[in-house]
């Protein structure tokens, strides 16, 4: 787990010298620290984590937007397909999303801004070069593409369902009355049914 002390030491570093490879370091360590916050694995029930991520207000003063700005480069790239690197950074943003939405105060401002619309448009354009591969393209590159989405799904749920009513509605828990209005409730937003027809309906063109 990397110290405050080297999350602050490698933001500086990026800040003085704009070297994206520090601030991929500085994503990496942030995102190793807090880890256990993940939990994108949608066949279990929700991990319980005594502990919370950092509030927006103990991060970096301008990184949302620093981070924005490399979330859209990634989405522009796509078209040319993106390389190596380029996929790593973006799942790493997503990873850094959705650890800092487990932090309830934090879902507000972060579904305020504009990731989920450049997360959601990366998974469309990854499953369409995905359903464009040969099948034996498709077995070298179909696991860091399944691992975005999922994350990407995780995502979705951290902004739309914070309290994972959902997750728990698939394991067999009985819902209260409040449980299936909020459910109601995220079922209509627009950008996540989208992202659910994504994902199941991936014919169907979106407008």
């Amino acid at each position: 787990m990397a110290s405050r002390e080297r999350l602050y030491e490698l933001w500086m570093l990026y800040c003085s010298k704009k070297d994206p490879d520090y601030l991929k370091l500085w994503l990496d360590s942030f995102v190793s620290s807090y880890e256990q916050f993940l939990d994108v694995d949608f066949e279990k029930l929700p991990t319980r984590v005594d502990d919370i991520p950092p509030g927006i207000s103990l991060l970096p003063d301008n990184i949302l937007q620093v981070l924005r700005l490399q979330l859209l480069q990634c989405v522009q790239k796509m078209s040319d397909g993106l390389e190596e690197q380029q996929q790593a950074l973006s799942l790493l943003l997503v990873k850094f999303f959705i650890i800092l939405c487990r932090n309830l105060a934090n879902v507000e401002e972060i579904g305020m801004c504009s990731y989920i619309n450049h997360v959601i448009t990366m998974t469309t354009l990854y499953i369409q070069q995905l359903k464009s591969k040969t099948k034996e393209k498709e077995v070298a590159d179909q696991t860091p593409i399944e691992e975005f989405v999922r994350h990407a799904l995780a995502f979705c749920e951290s902004l739309y369902d914070p309290y994972r009513n959902w997750r728990q509605r698939i394991a067999g828990y009985v819902w209260t009355r409040t449980g299936l209005y909020i459910m109601w409730f995220i079922i209509t937003l627009d950008k996540y049914v989208k992202f659910l027809t994504v994902l199941l309906l991936p014919d169907v063109k979106l407008n």
